[in-house]
């Protein structure tokens, strides 16, 4: 589906929309950053659906740490009201059932912004459409493909057999996510190159 739909011509209402041009770098060095909480938040969500553009190091971090932190005041809550609902009923009860449907509709609400917001920060580190592909899209992937190794050993019962296969990935997921996170805490443009590269951008 994806195919013919890149294989059918341009609509004439898209010609509304102005084609992305990557900035020079003078602009690319001197990126308006917000400075207040609030104008993060609206930033954030605002670009919900952005790819384009860049987003600077501190608005970054400063979404990231909020998301954090939001993320384990969930998994506490749902940790203790099933402590508390085990111990009065003996199950879970309706407290812990909303809490999980509330954590469900935070990381749907969250997973684009989220997504978007990373393409960004790669992209305003210096790296290139293809660069960032491969970091965030590997890093994603061999992310999943644990997870799912994992389940498929428990399941199977044949853990021990594949005890080495399922360390090196371990091994291969931290290095992949060190990675994504290295190349994030860098500043702006810091990974631009003098020299035409497929997976850097290239100084003005």
């Amino acid at each position: 589906m994806l195919l013919v739909l890149n294989l059918l011509p341009s609509s004439p209402r898209a010609l509304k929309f102005e084609e992305y041009k990557i900035n020079s770098s003078q602009e690319f060095n001197n990126l308006p950053e917000t400075k207040t909480l609030s104008g993060i938040f609206k930033d954030y969500f605002k670009n919900y659906f952005e790819f384009r553009g860049r987003t600077t190091r501190r608005n970054f971090w400063w979404m990231q740490l909020f998301w954090g932190l939001t993320f384990i005041l969930f998994l506490f809550l749902i940790y203790l009201f099933n402590q508390f609902e085990q111990i009065m009923f003996g199950y879970n009860f309706i407290g812990s059932i909303v809490l999980r449907l509330f954590f469900f509709l935070f990381i749907l609400g969250t997973f684009f912004p989220q997504l978007t917001i990373h393409v960004r920060r790669l992209r305003d580190a210096g790296l290139s459409n293809l660069g960032l592909s491969l970091l965030l899209g590997g890093t994603s992937g061999i992310l999943i493909f644990y997870q799912m190794f994992t389940k498929a050993l428990k399941i199977t019962y044949i853990t021990g057999h594949y005890q080495l296969v399922q360390y090196l990935l371990f091994l291969l997921v931290m290095i992949a996510v060190l990675s994504l996170i290295l190349v994030e805490v860098m500043a702006t443009g810091e990974l631009k190159t003098n020299k035409k590269n497929s997976l850097f951008e290239k100084i003005d």
